[in-house]
C-alpha cells in the first residue's frame, strides 16, 4: 500500500544534516499523520527567508496572552500544540504508522531529500527500523515517464507537510489514471 509524505527541512549546506521541521503522510487507506519537531534549530530555521516565508506560516504558533507583544521578530514555536513532538517520538510514531501498512511503498514528489529526512529519523539508512522501506519512488519521475502531464494545482496548504502528502496522494491518483489509459491492461 502506498504511503504519501512530505518533509519540510532545513538544508544548511554540505557540512551538516539536513534536518526536520515537519513531516506529513497520508496512505492510500486513509490514514494520515502530521508531526512538527520541537528539535529544530530555529536559528538556522530562521536564516532561510524561504523557510519563514513559506513554512513559518503554517507551523503551530504560540499566541501571546491579551496584553502582551513579544519582541521577537517571527514569534514562537507553540510547544503545547499536540503536533509538535520531540524528534525521536516523531521516529517512533512514523515507525508505528508505517509498520502498520501492508507492503508499504513510499512516494513524494521530488522526495530524494524526504527520504534523507526520513532516514535520519533515526539514524542512517542503515538504522532503518524493521518495516521502513529503504527507497521512496519519485511521483515527479513518475510523471515525467508518462510523458509530463499537467497534474491538479494544489489549491492550498502549500508548503505545510500534511497538505502536501496529501497533494501527493491527488497526484499520484491522476497518475493512475493516465497510466490505466496509456498502458491498457494486458
Amino acid at each position: 500500500m502506498r504511503i504519501f509524505y512530505d518533509c519540510e527541512f532545513i538544508e544548511a549546506g554540505p557540512d551538516h544534516p539536513v534536518e526536520l521541521v515537519s513531516i506529513g503522510m497520508a496512505a492510500d487507506d486513509g490514514r494520515e499523520f502530521y508531526a512538527v519537531s520541537s528539535d529544530f534549530d530555529t536559528r538556522k530555521f530562521f536564516a532561510s527567508d524561504w523557510l519563514v516565508d513559506n513554512v513559518w506560516p503554517s507551523l503551530p504558533q504560540r499566541q501571546d496572552p491579551p496584553g502582551v507583544r513579544c519582541r521577537c521578530i517571527h514569534g514562537h514555536l507553540d510547544f503545547d500544540h499536540p503536533d509538535v513532538r520531540p524528534r525521536a517520538q516523531i521516529a517512533r510514531a512514523v515507525h508505528t504508522f508505517i509498520a502498520a501498512t501492508p507492503a508499504p511503498e513510499l512516494w513524494a514528489w521530488y522526495g530524494a531529500y524526504d527520504h534523507v529526512v526520513l532516514c535520519q529519523l533515526w539514524g542512517s539508512m542503515n538504522d532503518l527500523p524493521p518495516g521502513v522501506p529503504m527507497w521512496t519512488n519519485d511521483l515527479k519521475q513518475e510523471a515525467q515517464r508518462l510523458g509530463g502531464p499537467r497534474l491538479p494545482d494544489q489549491p492550498a496548504g502549500l508548503h505545510n507537510a500534511l497538505a502536501d502528502a496529501r497533494h501527493n496522494k491527488v497526484r499520484a491518483e491522476t497518475l493512475d489514471r493516465l497510466r490505466a489509459e496509456l498502458e491498457p491492461a494486458k
